[in-house]
C-alpha cells in the first residue's frame, strides 16, 4: 500500500488552477498522509446505517483485517486493527498503518504515524463522558466557540451507530480567516452516559484526514461500559531468582490496581514497588477468569489470562493479539497465586 505524504499548499494551489482550466504453562490455546486542501469536510459516501444500527460488531480487540476506502476517487485497500474498550465503552476499526493507537485508562487516541507523537496535529480522540448527548455537546459547544464559528447538526448519521450529534469547528471566530487546525466533534449516545470522539487535523491535511476520520467513525459504536473488575491478592512469577544464600525466590511479586500492574519484592513480609506497567483493559472473561493487557512504559503490549484449568494461574502473552498468543507464551513471565 503506497502511504500519501504531505504536499505544499503551492503545489495544491497549482494543481487546483490547472484543474480549473481543463475539462471537468497450562495447556496453553491454539489459542498516508493526505493531500491538501481545497477545503472540504462534507462526509464521504458511506453505508447507509440500517434502521436499527448494530450495537456489537463480532470482532475482539485487536482483531486485523482488510478493507477498501475511496480518496481522491481511487479505491485504497487499508488494513484495519478493531478496537473494542469496554471500561470507555465503545468500538472502532482504525488503519493501523497509517495511525498510531495510544491507550489510557480515560480515553483513546489514534495518531498520525507522519506526525510529531510528543505534539501531534492528526489524530481522534475518543472518551467517555457521564453526560447525556445534550448536555456533552452543549459543553463542547462552549469550549470550541471561544475560538471557532462553529455549526451543529443533531442528526447525523454513522453507519453504526446511527443518529448521533455532530459539531464541526471548522471556521475561526469571526470568519475573517481559515483556522490553522480543525476539529469535528462526534457525540454518540448511549445507555449510560455518552461518547465523545473528536478529529483534530491541520488546515492542510483537512481533505483527506478528515475523510479518514470519517470512515473510522462509520464503524464506530458505543457498547455497553461497565466497571473494571479488581484482581485481588499478590501473585508472583514462575521464574525465579537465587539469593546469595543460595535460596529461591520469585522474580517479582506481582499486585493488580484499577490502572496498573504494580511489580516488586517482599522485604521483611512488605510489598516494596520495583516498576508499574498501565493497564489498558481488564476484563472477565466467558468462563469467570480474567484477561488483562497491559502496556509497559517502552510501549510494550502483553496479556495475562487466567488458566482455563487452573484459576490460580495466570498466563503471559507478549501481544494483545489473541491469534499470536500460541508464538508469543511466555511461561516464565506467567503468574500463580497460592
Amino acid at each position: 500500500m503506497i502511504r500519501r505524504k504531505p504536499v505544499s499548499i503551492v503545489s495544491a494551489v497549482f494543481a487546483l488552477a490547472v484543474l480549473l482550466t481543463m475539462p471537468s504453562g497450562c495447556s496453553r490455546k491454539n489459542i498516508a498522509e493526505p493531500a491538501k486542501p481545497v477545503l472540504n469536510t462534507a462526509p464521504v459516501s458511506a453505508p447507509a446505517p440500517s434502521e436499527a444500527p448494530a450495537a456489537e460488531s463480532g470482532r475482539q480487540n485487536g482483531e486485523r483485517f482488510e478493507g477498501t476506502i475511496i480518496l481522491e476517487g481511487m479505491e485504497e485497500t487499508i488494513r484495519y486493527e478493531h478496537v473494542k474498550n469496554g471500561l470507555i465503552g465503545f468500538e472502532m476499526d482504525y488503519d493501523y498503518e497509517n495511525f498510531n493507537r495510544r491507550s489510557e485508562s480515560d480515553r483513546e487516541s489514534f495518531v498520525s504515524v507522519w506526525d510529531n507523537p510528543g505534539n501531534p496535529e492528526n489524530y481522534l480522540e475518543v472518551r467517555f463522558s457521564p453526560l447525556n448527548a445534550d448536555a456533552a455537546a452543549a459543553s463542547v459547544s462552549e469550549a470550541l466557540s471561544v475560538d471557532y464559528d462553529i455549526s451543529r447538526d443533531d442528526s447525523f448519521m454513522l453507519a453504526r451507530a446511527g443518529s448521533c450529534i455532530r459539531i464541526d469547528a471548522s471556521a475561526e471566530k469571526g470568519g475573517l480567516r481559515m483556522p490553522d487546525h480543525l476539529q469535528m466533534v462526534y457525540i454518540v449516545p448511549a445507555a449510560e452516559g455518552c461518547r465523545v470522539a473528536t478529529a483534530h487535523y491541520s488546515i492542510e491535511s483537512a481533505e483527506g484526514f478528515g475523510r479518514r476520520f470519517r470512515y473510522f467513525m462509520d464503524t464506530f459504536s458505543a457498547i455497553a461500559g461497565r466497571e473494571a473488575p479488581s484482581v485481588s491478592g499478590t501473585w508472583q512469577t514462575a521464574s525465579m531468582g537465587i539469593a546469595e544464600d543460595g535460596t529461591m525466590f520469585p522474580e517479582y511479586y506481582v499486585r493488580f490496581t484499577d490502572s496498573e500492574i504494580l511489580y516488586g519484592h517482599l522485604k521483611n513480609g512488605q510489598f516494596v514497588l520495583d516498576h508499574s506497567n498501565k493497564i489498558v483493559s481488564l476484563e472477565e472473561t466467558a468462563a469467570g477468569g480474567y484477561r488483562i493487557q497491559a502496556e509497559s512504559s517502552g510501549g510494550g503490549q502483553y496479556t495475562y489470562q487466567t488458566c482455563e484449568s487452573d484459576d490460580t494461574v495466570l498466563e503471559y502473552y507478549e501481544t494483545w493479539r489473541e491469534e499470536d498468543w500460541p508464538e508469543m507464551y511466555r511461561g516464565g513471565a506467567s503468574l500463580h497465586r497460592d
